[in-house]
């Protein structure tokens, strides 16, 4: 018969390496503790693992250690060692004698001595006038008992007398000598009964791994939220791509180049976004996976060992629970990220083939809400990377479809809007926007915006020293019936640092349509900068079922660092916005506002459209 256990008898039992799931023995797989995980794993794993070298990356939580003595420089785990014994003894497997050479198979054990006895032994045990008051167990009766009963002799390794004292100052078990020499009470050594130790230290120990189930708790859910990042990042890879395919099928074959570039641009970038979240994933896996293992792990272990082992468990362990529960897991510090494909740039695609498309991450991350928004709701700040732009620079003028207005010296943007970032509750049809639902419903994507209605445009508008760049806009809109008072029904702004909430834009310029409440029965147009209200004008009645149509024009002039709005339909509203710096790109955002109430929609005009 084999003198091993299957695997299958011990599994439940501690005895089993988490590595090769095989058993533990005295021979070659001996348990040895990891001071990191306070787990066990067998020599021979932890050789494999270390190729003889005197550094090793635990196999369980991927700790460094140094090891100058190697492998078997770590603590063997002697209650793992005791449970074989017994289960050996249950098994009826072969256990040598260990009070003599000669290898007989033992028959007994002395509770006293704790040592296997064959029957010459134990017959001589029994003569010995100091040994005659012992309690010897034959096996057949062992079998019977539970493995707690299956007790080790603590020994001094020093003095060879019994550990019955625990020193608080030195964190170890100590016998009656060692009280007197090494851990004098009087050289202010704390030093108490193994019974007073063990029963605060198992009240701390408990605290500790409350403390762990706890955190097990918290990082499980990270790692479902960094899940849910990690599959919005590859939902809007596929979006991307899939809008990359539905726009180069309708391009002859000389952008099929072009094509392949952009799928590869995807493909890296949105792998630059993946990796920080999936190592922050991974990062938390890990450390839960090591705060669950620790934690089951050592409760096991406690449960089948006796008061000095327990104490010497805790003691060994205490500082590794400790400092799992001090790790943190890696954070990536945004709400959302997505790759988006941006159909910018092909109105004149021959003399734009180079630079047609954009692949940009658009990152979604907290921000500090404006004052007027309730602390649960959206607030992320919005970072759109434009990418790698080939000569970007040099077709600046070309990007944004800058066209000269007259011998003015002023510019037309001919902007359009991304839909890839469009909110799911919005409907982009080329360069209108409306507030209605949209049939279908658009793909699944980490870029999209959530809060409102919301939309960007495709491109900022860059606006160079000296220049003047007009850009123009059509709003329609009626009331379904009369709404409150202060209700946004449109928004409109120009910023360089866009914001996701449901509310104006708190930096730049805001244009927005609302039911005020200094104008009864009125719907008003209010425009304001860096949240401060330049103007409040009356447009129109508010009137149900009544469509009314508003032509806004923007003048950006950095020349003069001033921003002038004008509403086309309604001369009089005329708005000077003064000290405006055009160091930053600025953005275009629009939110026709959660009403339901209201129908909206917002047309980018092209200059055809506007009478200068």
């Amino acid at each position: 018969m084999s003198d091993y256990v299957s695997a299958s008898a011990i599994k439940d039992l501690l005895t089993e390496c988490p590595i090769c799931t095989e058993h533990f023995d005295e021979a070659r797989r001996t348990p040895r503790r990891m001071p990191c995980c306070v787990q066990s794993i067998c020599q021979a794993c932890l050789e494999t693992y270390s190729k003889g070298l005197p550094t090793l990356s635990c196999p369980m939580c991927r700790h460094q250690h140094n090891l100058p003595g190697g492998v078997k420089s770590l603590p063997k785990e002697p209650i793992i060692l005791r449970i074989l014994d017994h289960l050996k003894i249950v098994k009826g497997l072969h256990l040598p004698c260990t009070n003599c050479s000669d290898g007989n198979p033992a028959m007994s054990r002395c509770d006293d001595c704790c040592v296997f006895l064959c029957q010459e032994c134990l017959n001589a045990h029994k003569r010995l006038q100091s040994m005659r008051d012992h309690q010897t167990v034959s096996f057949d009766d062992m079998r019977e008992r539970p493995v707690e009963s299956f007790r080790r002799l603590h020994k001094c390794t020093q003095h060879h007398q019994p550990l019955q004292f625990y020193c608080h100052t030195c964190d170890q078990t100590v016998c009656v000598s060692c009280t007197v020499v090494e851990h004098d009470k009087g050289s202010g050594h704390n030093v108490v009964s193994v019974e007073n130790a063990h029963e605060s230290k198992a009240v701390e120990n408990e605290d500790v791994l409350q403390r762990l189930d706890e955190k097990g708790i918290a990082l499980e859910k990270a790692a479902k939220d960094l899940q849910k990042k990690c599959d919005g990042i590859k939902s809007s890879r596929s979006t991307a791509k899939d809008e990359i395919n539905k726009a180069f099928t309708h391009l002859m074959e000389a952008l099929q180049q072009r094509k392949t570039i952009m799928l590869s641009e995807v493909d890296r970038r949105s792998d630059e976004a993946l990796k920080p979240t999936e190592e922050a994933l991974d990062s938390t896996v890990t450390l839960l996976t090591k705060v669950k293992s620790s934690t089951e792990y050592t409760r096991q272990m406690r449960g089948k060992a006796d008061k000095i082992e327990d104490l010497q468990v805790m003691g060994s362990s205490a500082a590794s629970l400790n400092s799992i529960l001090a790790e943190t897991p890696k954070d990536v510090g945004f709400v959302r990220i997505g790759i988006s494909f941006v159909s910018a740039c092909f109105k004149k695609i021959t003399s734009l083939m180079q630079i047609a498309g954009i692949v940009r991450v658009v990152s979604f991350s907290p921000a500090k809400s404006p004052d007027n928004v309730p602390l649960n709701k959206i607030c992320n700040s919005i970072t759109l990377d434009e990418g790698t732009l080939e000569q970007a620079a040099a077709a600046a003028v070309e990007y944004m479809y800058l066209e000269p207005v007259g011998g003015s010296g002023m510019y037309y943007a001919d902007l359009e809007w991304d839909s890839s970032t469009a909110s799911a509750l919005a409907t982009v049809s080329g360069s209108v926007v409306t507030n209605k639902m949209p049939l279908p419903p658009p793909p699944a994507s980490s870029c999209r915006l959530q809060s409102n209605r919301h939309v960007l445009a495709s491109t900022p508008l860059v606006v160079g020293k000296g220049q003047r760049i007009m850009c123009a806009m059509r709003v329609t809109f009626s009331v379904i019936k009369p709404e409150q008072k202060d209700k946004i029904i449109f928004d409109v702004a120009f910023t360089h640092s866009p914001i996701e909430a449901n509310t104006s834009q708190p930096v730049g310029l805001s244009v927005t349509i609302v039911t005020c409440s200094n104008h009864d029965e009125y719907l008003c147009i209010k425009m304001y900068y860096n949240n401060e209200c330049l103007s409040d004008n009356t447009l129109t009645p508010n009137n149900p079922d009544t469509s009314h149509t508003l032509d806004i024009c923007f003048i950006l002039d950095e020349a003069k660092n001033t921003i002038h709005v004008l509403a086309i339909s309604h001369p009089r509203v005329v708005t000077k916005v003064p000290e405006v710096m055009f160091r930053d790109p600025l953005w275009l955002v629009m939110s026709s506002g959660l009403n339901r109430n209201t129908r909206v929609s917002c047309e980018l005009l092209p200059k055809s459209a506007i009478d200068f």
